[in-house]
């Protein structure tokens, strides 16, 4: 029997927005699991999962203008043949309405009650009788945002806050926009202009970084890992943000760094293409899956100055006083800056998250600060927009211990401009650099 695309982005939205599965899990173990599906069919799959999750709010807020049950009481694979179905309707345009709503139906012969076909149907075909006619929150609002880019009021009235309203519409909209894939090109292995040449002659769209050399961005591609050049070693992937960072803690061949919180290992292996692979990495992580991933990464980039070690970053470890000349702390944090990537991030996190990981990152830059020799650097940074998590950490640790955030600004790529950065930090609003969301601090140990 031939696989249905429709219905296998139904069952992943299910375990996803109902069973609480990460997004990026559960469609890559799905897709691996039906070798036969085309690379088109891969694409759909994967466009209809990550685009209704992105929208999951808006969606809701369309569905349950047509229904008398609430959302939450709804059967969880009906409610997410609906959100399939709005999604495609309300943002795939080639999608012709009544395909949407015939497949609907037929999924839902598979997977629901015999009462629930003619529901789906009803609903779906009310929708688009209606399409013009739905009413939004007002504009300038913090309910219009919350609706039209599908925010939980909490991130939004804390976003409101710490940024102007433009401000934070402009994130929302690049937030919720398709990502390019960001590479790292492994120069000890390739230079660039010959990755770029090898990518190209694939067909795979390649454009050159705004800011840092070793970045490309692909589009036209799917799964990287299967490639040749990623076999080989030649690239890892990286968001262009976090190579801002390594290029900020500056590493020169034959220094001892530590970077903690390491995995899946990143910023460790730029960090060492830039050292030539001369010197000393340690790169620490709590959990021994993540430390495989760092092994398996550094081996295959043939970076043999890391090493990975099991480290739990909130304990002290005498042996590491005072060892190393740089260290990287690249905080658990909220991940709010990467909804591009993981979608289901927003709907994860909430605010009692955001207290508890403060204490952690508290901690960890407390332990951290320990390992440092004196006149070392430190960087701090996180993948999120938060204030609190970001800024008023960095200001709380220079109050408490011996340590000065320091200009950054030669270490920065020359047309990336900050006004913060001879203060001694950056944040990356994703809309202004075309970046994930981003914080950096250099610190310098007194």
């Amino acid at each position: 029997m031939k696989i249905n695309p429709r219905e296998v982005a139904v069952c992943i939205l299910t375990e996803i927005l109902n069973d609480g599965g990460y997004n990026n899990v559960v469609l890559r173990r799905t897709l691996d699991e039906y070798d036969d599906l085309s690379s088109l069919d891969r694409a759909f799959i994967t466009q209809i999962v990550n685009g209704t999750i992105k929208n999951t709010i808006y969606i809701d807020y369309m569905i349950s203008k047509f229904i008398k049950i609430k959302i939450n009481k709804m059967d969880k694979d009906a409610l997410s043949i609906l959100r399939s179905g709005v999604y495609q309707l309300f943002f795939m345009d080639r999608v012709p309405e009544s395909a949407v709503c015939n497949e609907a139906v037929k999924i839902s012969k598979n997977l629901c009650q015999k009462h629930i076909h003619g529901f789906i149907n009803a609903v779906l075909r009310n929708i688009i009788r209606n399409k013009g006619k739905i009413e939004f929150p007002e504009k300038n609002t913090n309910e219009y945002l919350e609706i039209m880019y599908s925010y939980p009021k909490w991130i939004i009235d804390m976003w409101t806050r710490e940024y102007d309203y433009d401000t934070v519409l402009n994130m929302c909209q690049f937030l919720n926009s398709d990502p390019e894939v960001n590479i790292c090109v492994n120069t000890t292995k390739i230079g660039v202009d010959d990755m770029v040449g090898l990518l190209e002659s694939k067909q795979i769209t390649v454009k050159k970084g705004k800011y840092v050399a070793n970045n490309l961005r692909l589009s036209g591609t799917a799964n990287i890992t299967f490639l040749e050049e990623y076999k080989k070693g030649y690239f890892h992937v990286q968001d262009e943000s976090s190579m801002i960072a390594v290029e900020v803690l500056s590493p020169k061949e034959d220094e001892h760094i530590l970077d903690v919180c390491a995995a899946p290992g990143g910023k460790s292996f730029f960090a060492a293409i830039k050292m030539n692979n001369k010197g000393e990495i340690i790169s620490g992580d709590i959990y021994d899956h993540k430390l495989d991933m760092i092994k398996e990464g550094a081996g295959r980039l043939g970076l043999s100055m890391i090493k990975p070690v099991v480290q739990d970053a909130t304990i002290e470890d005498e042996k590491m006083e005072q060892r190393f000349d740089k260290i990287i702390v690249d905080a658990p944090c909220s991940g709010l800056g990467i909804v591009r990537k993981k979608p289901d991030i927003k709907f994860n996190r909430t605010q009692k998250d955001i207290e508890e990981l403060i204490k952690l990152q508290r901690n960890i830059l407390e332990n951290a600060s320990k390992y440092l020799k004196s006149g070392g650097i430190l960087i701090y940074s996180t993948c999120t927009l938060s204030k609190r998590e970001n800024i008023d950490n960095v200001n709380w640790f220079i109050e408490n211990f011996d340590f000065e955030m320091c200009d950054m600004t030669e270490f920065l790529p020359n047309n990336l401009k900050c006004d913060t950065a001879k203060q001694g930090y950056v944040e990356l609003l994703p809309h202004i650099y075309d970046t994930d969301g981003f914080f950096i601090a250099r610190l310098k140990k007194l």
